[in-house]
């Protein structure tokens, strides 16, 4: 069984996921916590890392993550895999989209606790908001620019897609569970 996930900042991709593998008995990986570790590897912060990859494309950071997740596609089973460009690196995978409203997610990134941050420092609700839409359209324009894709979460890219807006991630990952199900003939 092989699951990648995908959609925008706070949608709730990563909690889902992990909630996905734990009931199906999944190795989960997170192709933001693979940035974030590369970035720490680089002794820097998220933002700073955004930028380091942006101006020095021949780091080949993105190349070395895509790769790792394309290698897991290709010599792995059993996972579910979050990330974005997920449903590309994988084309065999069952492919989600976890979508939710923009206000939603601003909310959710910027609720998160200092221990748990995902990207960026805290800060209010509309910083939050310009913070994360600029790094996902630098993201969008970065993956335009290397493989072609105009819009990598279009729905036409998924075999299913949830809308996360208001509804709990229990409940999401319910809704995700009978759809696999099905795709499974669990």
């Amino acid at each position: 069984m092989q699951i990648t996930i995908g959609g925008p900042p706070g949608s709730g991709k990563g909690t889902v996921g992990r909630m996905l593998a734990e009931h199906y008995g999944l190795t989960f990986v997170s192709g933001g916590d693979l940035f974030r570790k590369a970035a720490a590897d680089h002794g820097m912060s998220m933002e700073e890392f955004d930028i380091y990859t942006r101006e020095h494309p021949e780091a080949r950071v993105d190349a070395e993550i895509d790769g790792l997740q394309k290698r897991m596609g290709s010599e792995q089973d059993n996972f579910v895999l979050e990330s974005r460009l997920a449903w590309f690196l994988v084309p065999q995978s069952f492919k989600i989209k976890i979508h939710c409203e923009a206000d939603e997610c601003a909310r959710r990134i910027a609720q998160v606790s200092s221990d748990e941050r995902i990207a960026y420092t805290q800060d209010d609700l509309e910083t939050t908001k310009e913070k994360t839409q600029a790094r996902f359209e630098a993201h969008k324009a970065k993956i335009h620019e290397i493989y072609g894709i105009e819009d990598l979460i279009a729905d036409e890219h998924f075999d299913v897609v949830v809308d996360s807006t208001g509804i709990p991630a229990r409940e999401v990952a319910n809704i995700l569970i009978t759809k696999i199900d099905a795709h499974y003939g669990n």
